[in-house]
């Protein structure tokens, strides 16, 4: 006998969809990433799946990030206002945003310390939004390379961090 069981983040994207009460052809915004579609039009179940994968990404994040981490920002708005806000808040934009170019799977990703210290270590030695100022930052997160940290401040799995690297004209021992 298959069962259905749905996790608790599963059915809160469901009743945020629900609260929806869109009509074919109208134009919504996913109430988890923010991300626009069509109802009726575009694939809803790809929509709550996105909004399925940022919340078990932030429940995550809330038990093995900093403890005094904001919640991980899941829409693409938010990111860019942590990321102004510098500090930790700022770190925090930054991982969400590479994390979200690996579709939110936190096992593939780095974790949030070696990735903090990659990002350190990229603006110290190239200098990114003023982040080498923050002697806090630089003491909490001591600078260390990340294999795959690309000059755009995201984490790369290899085929990928090689793909790109040979896009901007760099060479492996260049980055």
């Amino acid at each position: 006998m298959a069962t259905n069981f749905k996790s608790l983040i599963e059915n809160e994207v469901d009743r945020l969809f629900a609260e929806l009460n869109a009509k074919p052809g109208e134009c919504c915004d996913n109430p988890v990433t923010g991300g626009g579609f069509v109802w009726g039009l575009d694939p809803i179940a790809t929509q709550k799946k996105e909004a399925v994968a940022r919340l078990r990404a932030r429940e995550w994040f809330a038990l093995n990030g900093p403890p005094d981490a904001p919640p991980l920002p899941l829409s693409h708005a938010d990111v860019g206002d942590y990321r102004d806000a510098r500090g930790l808040k700022g770190v925090v934009g930054f991982y969400a945003r590479s994390l979200s170019r690996q579709g939110y799977d936190v096992q593939k990703h780095p974790s949030f310390d070696d990735f903090a210290r990659g990002l350190m270590a990229l603006a110290v030695e190239k200098g990114l939004w003023n982040l080498e100022n923050d002697q806090t930052l630089i003491r909490r997160f001591r600078p260390r390379p990340l294999e795959g940290m690309t000059p755009s401040a995201f984490w790369a799995p290899p085929k990928e961090y090689e793909q790109l690297m040979a896009s901007y004209g760099c060479s492996r021992s260049a980055a």
